[in-house]
């Protein structure tokens, strides 16, 4: 997919925050273009990389694309990239079966994956590879498909696909954002909420952006999904391993680790899910006291002589009613009430 306006924006913020700070080298996941017809875009990105933005790197659009290296050389970074096309400063691998050579691991100080990773089937061996290439305190940046992108790869991502690496690898997570559109200088922070407003069609292009800081330099760890942590057999959860604190924990220690975290999720699901119940509960009480507060009012308005009806459809009126039996009919009306109330909490 390539370096589109928002992520020209997000490399500006990231610099500016810090985040970017020291680091000499970048290697992609695929040999990138870049497009930004928004030339003032790309001026402010090169400034706050203490660069002017020459002729050169303005003037590209979607259709006009330039190759990703000549941005990144202008921005003082030494470019690399793994691809299998061999154009200038390639790593020749295939990402589906090859490992990081020796002589690449833990060297590169950001390591990006622009719409890469989901044309490979082996999703283990690709993130692996790009823990491998990140040295400790590296950043990885990932642009993936998040909704529809009909037919442009084998997958589309999840936020908590990336919630779980960083989980099991001990990684920072310094955002994770949604792209609505390519041309658009900015990302959205990611709230779940966000489903509700987005469009979906056969020509929805929605991107995951996340950027994520690797803390240590243990071997990668396969995540497994947090929610079903805790139903897997310890001789099968043997398998993995974790990274918590610095130290490598194995699966077994893991799964009884994280269980009061998830006992603890469960349990605040829980306690919402009461206190709606109490504040839907504590609006019927307060509707039923303004029914008592008027039918008291009526009451005192027949008692002492101004008769009012109470629009009743199923029983008559009280000013029908005789005196003698106005106050059973209060009573009635009220009890009948709460009995309504306890009923519908016990359904």
């Amino acid at each position: 997919m390539g370096l589109g306006p928002p992520v020209i924006e997000l490399y500006r913020q990231l610099k500016l925050q810090g985040a970017l700070d020291g680091i000499s080298e970048v290697m992609e996941l695929g040999s990138q273009d870049f497009w930004c017809p928004q030339a003032n875009l790309l001026k402010a990105l090169c400034s706050a990389f203490g660069k002017v933005a020459p002729p050169e790197i303005l003037g590209t659009d979607n259709v006009h694309q330039k190759p990703a290296r000549v941005l990144y050389e202008t921005l003082g970074l030494k470019y690399g990239c793994v691809d299998v096309d061999g154009r200038a400063g390639t790593l020749v691998l295939d990402l589906n079966f090859d490992a990081t050579p020796d002589d690449h691991k833990g060297k590169y100080g950001l390591v990006t994956n622009h719409g890469t990773s989901e044309h490979l089937l082996n999703q283990f061996n690709v993130f692996k590879m790009i823990h491998d290439l990140t040295r400790t305190g590296g950043i990885m940046i990932h642009a993936v498909p998040f909704t529809v992108h009909l037919d442009h790869g084998f997958f589309n991502y999840q936020p908590n696909f990336f919630e779980c690496l960083a989980r099991y690898n001990s990684y920072e997570t310094l955002g994770i954002w949604v792209g609505p559109d390519w041309s658009l200088a900015s990302f959205v922070p990611w709230d779940p909420m966000l489903l509700d407003y987005l469009t979906l069609n056969a020509k929805t292009t929605h991107l995951l952006v996340v950027a994520q800081r690797k803390t240590t330099d243990h071997s990668f760890c396969v995540p497994f999904q947090e929610q079903y942590e805790n139903m897997v057999p310890d001789e099968v959860r043997s398998r993995y391993s974790m990274v918590i604190d610095g130290e490598v924990m194995d699966g077994k220690r893991v799964k009884y680790l994280t269980k009061d975290a998830i006992l603890a999720k469960e349990y605040l699901t829980e306690i919402q899910g009461l206190k709606n119940w109490i504040d839907s509960y504590k609006g019927q009480i307060d509707g039923l006291k303004h029914e008592v507060a008027r039918t008291q009012y009526q009451f005192d308005s027949i008692r002492y002589g101004r008769p009012q009806s109470l629009d009743m459809t199923t029983r008559p009126a009280l000013g029908a009613v005789p005196a003698r039996e106005l106050y059973s009919e209060l009573k009635f009306r009220v009890k009948r009430r709460f009995v309504r109330l306890l009923h519908r909490g016990s359904a």
